[in-house]
């Protein structure tokens, strides 16, 4: 028994990556297996091995444990492995990437004036930083790396990661012109109202001598009213001697509307299969009537393995969509999962 459990110990290789401490018990593991085997005595020899031996097999497990979880962590096909959660579903439960990744650079105290993702020409993650360009020099390359970690840990390898400085070039009106704007807007204001027209916005441009109007009401209201409107306005603003402007009168109409059902679910499929390079994947949309879902690749139809991949890159979006998550969603409604190669064809 003895030899054996010597033989199993031998067989453990040390990760480089395990930290000294770990390191040392697992080497000290090993010197206390070894010194348990010449004990001062006999009666000495049976307590010290029983004792030793638990606590060694204890070690080891914790240590195993260790290297599994560790493992899951850092190697995205090792936590697919371990995890009951479908890949998309996993993705769905948790919160954006994006949302992550501000919520941990902010609780380290970075300034952040925004992040976002491009795809064209290459997949990156921005970050924009706030501040001088001293804070800039001193703090990019940790974000960048924090950025690089969290993305990582996801298995998100098909980033590259991007850290700028914030540009402020936003013009500053000066007094004189907040003056006139000022007035011009108060002025058509009170003239709209005492007319009796149906408006909700006026704003004054005076950089761009413009000022917009939008009208409130039915298409055939704002026919009937816009040129009314426009002279109105123009009058005022010459009334107070703000001359050469032009009048711009909308009908803008904001409408709320539900989130549709393929809308409520892209966004976790384009962050599940563009975020990892195994997958190829470049775009994915939708269109409602009839549902479809669209995925574009970069693999060409020619290859041979673009078949395999466009059959495993559907069957990935079919068990998301029947889970328990989506499914209520989809209410029954049937779809159709289209994946293109780069040559534009169906490889599903």
């Amino acid at each position: 028994m003895d030899n054996k459990i010597r033989q199993e110990l031998d067989k453990i290789e040390i990760p480089k990556e395990l930290n000294s401490r770990v390191i040392l018990g697992m080497e000290n593991a090993k010197r206390d297996y070894e010194r348990q085997l010449k004990p001062e005595s006999k009666g000495d020899r049976k307590i010290w091995s029983l004792r030793r031996k638990i606590m060694f097999f204890s070690s080891v497990a914790v240590l195993l444990l260790g290297l599994f979880i560790s493992s899951a962590f850092v190697s995205p096909a090792m936590a697919k492995v371990i995890s009951t959660i479908p890949y998309l579903s996993s993705i769905f439960q948790s919160e954006p990437i994006g949302s992550l990744i501000f919520d941990e650079l902010e609780e380290k105290g970075y300034k952040i004036s925004g992040i976002g993702t491009g795809y064209s020409p290459h997949k990156t993650f921005y970050v924009t930083l706030e501040g001088t360009d001293d804070y800039y020099s001193e703090v990019k390359d940790e974000v960048k790396k924090t950025v690089g970690e969290i993305l990582e840990s996801k298995g998100y390898d098909a980033f590259s990661v991007e850290v700028n400085k914030e540009r402020k070039e936003d013009y500053v009106p000066s007094e004189e012109e907040m003056k006139e704007k000022s007035i011009i807007e108060n002025e058509v204001t009170k003239k709209l109202k005492q007319l009796n027209y149906k408006f909700d916005r006026v704003q004054a441009d005076p950089t761009e001598k413009t000022i917009f109007i939008n009208i409130v009401g039915s298409k055939k209201y704002y026919h009937s009213v816009q040129d009314d409107v426009k002279k109105m306005a123009l009058e005022v603003a010459d009334g107070n001697k703000y001359t050469g402007y032009k009048i711009n009168v909308t009908k803008v109409t904001t409408e709320v509307r539900p989130s549709d059902k393929g809308g409520q679910i892209t966004s976790t499929i384009a962050e599940g299969l563009m975020s990892k390079k195994e997958f190829k994947v470049i775009g994915v949309g939708y269109k409602d009537k009839p549902l479809s879902f669209i995925i574009s690749t970069s693999i060409v139809s020619s290859d041979p393995t673009a078949k395999a991949l466009g059959t495993e890159i559907e069957s990935m979006i079919v068990e998301f969509l029947k889970s328990e998550e989506i499914s209520p969603i989809l209410d029954n409604e049937p779809y159709e999962i289209i994946v293109n190669s780069k040559d534009n064809k169906k490889i599903n």
